[in-house]
């Protein structure tokens, strides 16, 4: 049991035991003489100072009346607690059979001041005045063979205020109103009991519970009406830098079982939490929610069962950011581990690791949610980790989904509105017991602006994207384990601004020529993106996958450039081929046209590089051999005025082979 809960119950029954005793001398000796006695022995009674106005008793009707009580604090002035009246009906002729039986006990106006420092509390005195004299015995489980049995237990107009000085919370408890119809304890009857009280700061709280001690049955209604969830702050910043926590929860909660086996309990809750608005140290809004709604109809912990009828989410607007230091929004939000050392909850105690260990291994979740509608999501991701930071908020989200179980085929639709009026839209089927079994996701993303991605076009490429529109379809099957994804970007007038100088780009691939390459006369690009691969293997990463299947994509559309190139052929290597003349000393127009087609690849993009072979059949002719070097000079000559960087060509000439069918250039464009 909690440390603090057995310090309570302990305080409790001290206070009870000592106003027993005030019942028991007024009884015994009168309302004067009780009175006085309490007055004038409390603090050897309680250990402090107590006062009492009077003391009423009638032994013929077994009534016993208590009026303005009073238990102070250590300094003898402070009032710690004390109740306006306590009235007693008892009937004294079945003491005769061993009963105590209580017809009734009403205690009105009770008011409390429990005040926390450390781990000391405001009535640590009373507990160390009743132990200091407590010795260590072995528990008598010998029955007594008497039965108490109380009826008609009522506290009125109850106040109860809580306050932990360290942490500043300060919890009041208003209008307390407690209920016990029935309470028997080594008798067989029924113990009901009911709680009623009020928040201090709003809200209130309704138990009602039912016992049978002789079958151990319990039945247990819980109700939360509009707790301020600003009461929590205080204990929230021993984990977390929150200056805000607004917020109201409400809970209905019915649980039924047996007291001896809680986990096999049957419950069921009602939970709603609206207006939730959480702000870190800065003011700058963390999370914020408008309602979320949770209908669980049945719940049983042994077996790891939950039956939800139906989750409800409108009015989410979240954020989240990566930082240059490693850290992101939550990291940011959260108290290292060592701020928290003095706040953390104490490890288990020897016994509850062996129960652990003990323990029999968890049953397989057995998961139903009726229904799933969260809707009016809004989500901002920032990345400041880039040379250029990234912003981008998806609107709208809205996710909804029927019948989701562990137990067979689910499906969902996800919908979300992009920046600049962007769509995006996920259909997902599949297994949540066994997801490697079957798994079905679509995804189309139509309208993006590439414009918005230009921060990763930098990071990653040196270069940004000026213009263009994006969409994207992707169809991706797992089927045991074995995954099989169709993906199929398409986009629209895709245009790359300069190279930045001062951004060392993280991968060098020749993006500017396969746009270039890939595009049509219409300026449109169209790139299938298969991916394949198995789910059990250690090294299996899906975007990598995407990654490196693109990246080897772009690379061949750039290095086999037949489609951009419709003036030159290919040779029986599948190269592109510029033909010469070995009788001719310079270049055709043609050729110089197709030279300088070539040109252009290498100047729009520093990541290609031409190598240009020269093949030609063996010749005794000096005059040809000379052509060929005239040639050369000339083709150099020429891309250098072209702008092309030395850097970016080579001019290569071969051994001459008489298999050569055609003479001229072989263009080999690397990477």
């Amino acid at each position: 049991m909690n440390k603090t809960l057995k310090t309570i119950l302990v305080v409790v029954a001290a206070v009870a035991a000592f106003v027993v005793l005030t019942l028991l001398f007024g009884t015994l000796f009168g309302g004067c003489i009780a009175k006085n006695y309490v007055n004038g022995h409390g603090e050897e009674l309680l250990g402090r100072k107590t006062s009492v106005e009077r003391v009423g008793m009638n032994l013929f009707t077994g009534h016993v009346s208590v009026r303005d009580f009073a238990v102070y604090e250590d300094n003898g002035t402070d009032r710690f607690a004390g109740f306006d009246s306590l009235d007693v009906g008892v009937s004294l002729l079945r003491l005769i059979g061993k009963t105590v039986y209580v017809r009734g006990i009403t205690l009105s106006g009770l008011d409390v001041e429990v005040r926390q420092e450390g781990g000391h509390f405001n009535f640590s005195s009373i507990i160390e005045h009743f132990q200091k004299d407590t010795v260590d015995e072995p528990e008598d489980t010998t029955p007594s063979g008497w039965v108490v049995s109380m009826h008609n237990i009522r506290l009125v107009r109850g106040r109860l205020n809580y306050a932990d000085v360290d942490k500043g919370s300060n919890w009041g408890f208003n209008d307390l109103d407690l209920k016990i119809p029935d309470f028997t304890v080594g008798g067989e009857g029924q113990t009901d009991a009911g709680l009623t009280l009020a928040f201090a700061d709003g809200g209130s709280l309704m138990v009602n519970a039912a016992l049978n001690p002789s079958t151990n049955v319990f039945d247990l209604k819980l109700g939360i009406d509009g707790f301020a969830l600003d009461q929590v702050k205080p204990y929230l910043v021993d984990v977390a830098y929150v200056d805000r926590v607004k917020g109201h929860l409400s809970v209905d909660a019915e649980a039924a079982g047996r007291l001896d086996s809680l986990m096999n309990a049957t419950m069921s809750v009602r939970a709603n939490l609206d207006g939730v608005d959480i702000r870190d140290k800065e003011q700058a809004s963390v999370l914020s929610l408008r309602h979320l709604g949770v209908d669980v109809a049945k719940m049983v912990l042994s077996k790891n069962l939950f039956d939800i009828n139906k989750v409800e989410l409108k009015g989410l607007t979240a954020r989240y950011e990566l930082f240059k230091d490693s850290t992101n929004t939550f990291s940011r939000l959260l108290r290292r581990a060592e701020e928290q050392a003095d706040s953390t909850a104490q490890a288990a105690q020897p016994e509850e690791q062996d129960s652990a260990k003990a323990s029999q291994p968890a049953a397989p979740l057995k998961l139903r949610v009726g229904h799933v509608d969260l809707s009016e999501i809004n989500f901002t991701f920032a990345d400041h980790t880039l040379p250029d930071d990234f912003e981008y908020a998806v609107k709208d989200l809205h996710l909804s989904a029927d019948n989701v179980t562990t137990s067979g085929s689910n499906n969902a639709r996800l919908l979300a509105t992009l920046p600049s009026g962007g769509k995006a839209i996920v259909n997902w089927e599949g297994n949540i017991s066994d997801w490697k079994q079957y798994q079905r996701l679509r995804l189309n993303i139509k309208g993006l602006h590439l414009t918005d991605l230009s921060p990763y076009m930098v990071a990653y490429f040196g270069m940004p994207f000026t213009d263009g529109v994006f969409s994207f379809t992707s169809l991706n099957t797992i089927n045991n384990s074995k995954l099989k994804g169709d993906n199929r970007i398409d986009i629209f007038k895709p245009t790359l601004g300069d190279s930045r100088e001062d951004v060392k780009p993280q991968l060098r691939l020749p993006v500017r020529a396969a746009l270039y390459i890939l595009k049509d006369k219409e300026e449109k690009v169209f790139l299938p993106v298969p991916v394949s691969g198995n789910v059990d293997s250690p090294k299996f990463n899906y975007f990598k996958l995407v990654w490196k299947t693109l990246g080897n994509l772009i690379v061949k559309v750039v290095t086999t450039p037949a489609r951009a190139f419709d003036s030159l052929t290919v040779d029986d290597n599948g190269n592109l081929f510029i033909e010469i003349d070995p009788d001719e000393r310079d270049f055709t127009s043609e050729q110089f046209y197709q030279i300088d087609k070539v040109a252009e690849l290498a100047k729009m993009d520093r990541n290609v590089v031409l190598n240009l072979h020269l093949v030609t059949r063996p010749t005794h002719n000096s005059q040809v051999e000379e052509n060929h070097e005239r040639r050369n000079k000339i083709l150099q000559h020429h891309l250098v005025e072209l702008g092309v960087p030395e850097k970016q060509f080579t001019i290569t000439k071969a051994e001459p082979d008489k298999s050569v069918k055609k003479e001229g250039y072989e263009l080999i464009i690397e990477n």
